[in-house]
């Protein structure tokens, strides 16, 4: 019996269609990945299924009793309760105290919390925590069907292994968005599409790398059937052109009064060449047109690196990161290199982005110096992010930052995506992934030549990670990255991997190494 059916689902807001004609079964147990490129509707149906947003048209039936466990995208959490408290409540669960505080501590555990006590207010939690609380209440809801939007935001690859760890084993049917490839990759056996033209939904089975090369292939057969149909068509109308023009030609042709036979012969000929034509004609009419590959513009990046004269190089000397009376590395100590790629790894909490505003500049050092080179022009996505000016319109934004011309920036914001109207609403109105976009159009605009990239696949769906990922092959500056996304890390080619643990950075042979370490942890 299935848990879900839903029925030709309709949903608009004003004359923009988001859901067309929408149709699915969830069974117990189905493992299932929403997909589809920015705005298509993802979220909008994950919401409808949770009734917090009703269909235009069509039905949703779920099966009476079942118990539903919904992660949204945005995880602001503001409770003065303490963190046992929030997860007793989130939970709803009958289970005793002595089930239930075991459950609690294996979750709590899994997601790197075990040393965090459990009366401490859920408000005084980092942000990355306050994530990881919220998942875990709803995962200890024993829900039978959880519709994640966005899980594996803000945790660190630990939580995240034992995330996917914990979803492959459960029994509970999964509807889960995400931009991470790889955990889509680990966890998902079918794949809902939204199709971005038609607004319907596309179903296929296999993991999210299977969808992806299957998809690569309809494209490439759906492109040669429409060109050999085109070649085909234009053979077959040219060839009629000809014969229409024989036919003409053959039907005026005169001679003279002894060549009867052969006028008669030629009118005849060209009786049978306007035959045929009309044939061919008819036959090009009656063919089911194979419609042209409708391909959206693949979204790019265009990133120059400055080359403005002065050194270019990072060093940090005995650098102690930090706050006067909390957290504090120990002294730290490296250089980058102009042109090199340096990935920071770490638990949340580590001090990672702390460490990133300290070499930066926006935090200042407690003991020890940063040397920052004289030609270095920098774009921080985590920085900008926090100091956005929400009111301003993305023109304004751009016109005070790089250009003086309104249709300069026009034309920079067009090329990352944006549509007139967007560009004239206030950037507080853009999702978090429209800012990121933003951002790195404002750093494509400004030739940035370090970029330094928190977790940057929070924000940026896979269509703009994937453009990020392809400026990054050919980008000549450098690059700092804080990040747990283990594709968009292969991607990256880094040159020295640091963890950051105990307040103490170290080299660490490559990424991959630490986890592979994290994941033998949780065989």
């Amino acid at each position: 019996m299935s848990l879900i059916k839903a029925e030709k689902i309709n949903k608009s807001y004003g004359l923009i269609d988001v859901l067309l004609d929408i149709s699915f079964t969830i069974e117990k147990g189905n493992k299932v990945a929403l997909v589809g490129n920015n705005g298509t509707g993802k979220t909008t149906l994950l919401k409808i299924i949770t009734g917090t947003e009703e269909p235009d048209s069509g039905s949703i039936n779920i099966l009476k009793g079942i118990k539903i466990g919904y992660l949204p995208q945005d995880t602001s959490l503001v409770t003065e309760q303490t963190i046992e408290e929030y997860l007793r409540i989130t939970a709803e669960t009958t289970d005793d105290d002595y089930d239930f505080s075991h459950r609690m501590n294996l979750i709590l555990d899994g997601f790197g919390l075990k040393d965090i006590d459990i009366s401490h207010s859920v408000s005084k939690l980092s942000s990355g925590q306050k994530s990881k609380v919220i998942l875990a209440g709803i995962l200890l809801k024993g829900a039978d069907l959880l519709l994640l939007d966005e899980p594996t935001n803000n945790l660190d690859l630990p939580a995240l292994i034992w995330l996917e760890k914990f979803i492959k084993e459960t029994e509970s049917a999964c509807i889960i968005i995400s931009h991470d490839r790889r955990f889509l990759d680990r966890v998902v056996k079918r794949i809902f599409e939204i199709d971005w033209v038609t607004h319907s939904l596309n179903i296929t089975n296999g993991t999210y790398s299977d969808y992806i090369e299957n998809l690569k292939k309809k494209l490439h057969h759906q492109k040669e059937e429409y060109e050999n149909q085109k070649g085909e068509m234009e053979r077959l109308l040219k060839r009629a052109k000809e014969m229409k023009s024989e036919s003409n030609q053959g039907a005026k042709w005169e001679g003279t009064d002894n060549d009867k036979f052969l006028r008669n012969f030629k009118r005849d000929q060209a009786g049978a060449s306007g035959s045929k034509a009309k044939t061919l004609e008819k036959r090009v009419d009656q063919m089911e047109k194979i419609e042209k590959p409708i391909e959206r513009d693949l979204f790019k990046i265009s990133l120059e690196a400055d080359k403005k004269p002065g050194t270019r190089d990072i060093r940090l000397i005995n650098l102690i990161a930090g706050y006067t009376n909390g957290f504090k590395t120990k002294p730290v100590s490296f250089e980058l290199i102009y042109g090199n790629r340096v990935g920071i790894m770490g638990l949340n909490g580590s001090g990672k982005s702390t460490l990133l505003k300290t070499i930066t500049g926006k935090l200042q050092s407690l003991e020890g110096k940063v040397e920052f080179g004289s030609g270095l022009r920098v774009g921080n996505m985590m920085q900008e992010h926090e100091t956005l000016p929400k009111d301003k319109t993305l023109l304004e934004f751009l016109n005070e930052r790089v250009y003086s011309d309104e249709q300069d920036s026009y034309v920079q914001l067009a090329k990352f995506g944006f549509n007139e109207k967007q560009m004239r609403r206030p950037i507080g109105d853009l999702s978090p992934g429209g800012r990121a976009r933003l951002l790195l159009s404002l750093f494509s605009a400004q030739s940035v030549n370090l970029l330094v990239l928190d977790e940057p696949t929070n924000h940026l769906d896979i269509e703009a990670l994937e453009a990020l990922e392809e400026t990054l092959k050919t980008y000549k500056g450098s690059v700092l990255i804080v990040s747990h996304d283990r594709y968009f890390l292969e991607q990256a080619s880094l040159d020295t991997t640091y963890l950051l643990a105990d307040g103490a950075l170290t080299r660490i042979p490559d990424y991959k190494a630490y986890v592979e370490g994290i994941e033998n942890n949780h065989k």
